[in-house]
């Protein structure tokens, strides 16, 4: 047996955990099912052009799962954005375009100039705070030269 062959007790829990899903979900669907088909329908005495087609049990049954359905796929897309959205936030892939609200690609490459312009500031900056240190230091020992000369004098 090979370290690989060993299986430690959290992935058996996560197997566990899988094969009750798999056999769960489509019996809880199939449950459902049946739990949605109606036992009885109101009569009308008067039934209208409506009222005639719900009046059939298979017919209110497929409303009820069309209902159903609609919600469970609005919900997985609901997740899917939220979650989408979020690891692209994670990884900084910042989003320029949702539905009907867009960042303009002037606006991004304005601030792209800031940065740039900000950049090359910070680094002329440095530059100066270097030659401006050298330059004191230079001075620092001509001085200390003066001190010399003048104590030996």
């Amino acid at each position: 047996m090979t370290a690989g062959d060993a299986v430690g007790p959290m992935e058996r829990v996560g197997q566990l955990i899988a094969v009750l899903l798999i056999f769960a979900i489509p019996v809880g669907l199939v449950l459902l099912a049946i739990g949605m088909f109606p036992a009885d329908l109101p009569a009308k005495t008067n039934p209208s052009f409506i009222d005639t087609i719900f009046d059939n049990k298979g017919v209110v049954w497929a409303a009820r799962l069309l209902l159903v359905s609609a919600a469970a796929v609005l919900a997985f897309g609901g997740v899917f954005i939220v979650v989408s959205t979020g690891i692209r936030m994670k990884n900084g892939e910042w989003l320029r375009r949702a539905g009907p609200f867009e960042v303009s690609e002037t606006a991004v490459s304005e601030i792209e100039g800031q940065i740039e312009f900000w950049r090359q500031a910070a680094l002329t900056g440095q530059e100066e705070v270097e030659e401006l240190t050298e330059r004191l230091g230079e001075s620092d020992e001509l001085i200390e030269q003066l001190h010399n000369m003048l104590d030996d004098g």
